[in-house]
């Protein structure tokens, strides 16, 4: 496994450097096997240290966790302890719907644009960047599932049973809101 430990605003030491790959080796040994990639970022705004940690586990599936704290070993250790638990909620989900089918993935393009017709002012989002996505195929549960892992707030996906696109996405309230335009009311 490659870990790939960098800081920002702050310059990570050896000490903190083999505490989280050795922490983070453990945690991954014992709840996934063998993943393809770690990153972890450690940052410094003003006197809080954040912790931003992203496990690429498999072609198309990747976990994230983030904490926050005034220690940078603590913070680092508060992302660890997340990942680890969000991980083993869905230990079981993940054996049970462990699969690769390389042809249940529909590639699509994801843009962010602004040009500068429509620039209205100060508070309008720049162009950051534009990258490849593939859509998976997966029954609601499941997307909810990698949704929540990958610490997103939408997830588009092919669902399974119906053959349609939907999108899940995580609500103002908390819950989870799931958009079929399959389902015609009548």
């Amino acid at each position: 496994m490659k870990i790939m430990t960098s800081g920002k605003h702050i310059e990570v030491g050896e000490a903190l450097k083999t505490h989280i790959e050795t922490s983070l080796k453990n945690i991954v040994q014992r709840q996934l096997g063998d993943v393809l990639e770690a990153q972890v970022v450690v940052s410094k705004d003003n006197y809080q240290f954040s912790t931003d940690i992203s496990i690429h586990v498999s072609k198309h599936f990747t976990v994230r966790a983030h904490a926050q704290d005034t220690d940078p070993y603590r913070s680092c250790d508060l992302a660890l302890e997340r990942m680890e638990a969000r991980i083993h909620r869905y230990k079981t989900r993940l054996r049970d719907k462990k699969r690769s089918h390389d042809d249940d993935f529909f590639p699509a393009q994801q843009y962010v644009i602004n040009t500068h017709e429509e620039d209205k002012g100060e508070d309008t989002p720049l162009i950051i960047a534009e990258m490849q996505h593939e859509i998976p195929t997966l029954s609601v549960g499941e997307a909810v599932m990698r949704m929540d892992l990958s610490d997103s707030t939408v997830m588009m996906f092919k669902n399974s049973n119906s053959g349609h696109f939907n999108v899940v996405y995580r609500r103002n309230d908390g819950h989870i809101g799931w958009i079929d335009p399959s389902i015609v009311k009548e």
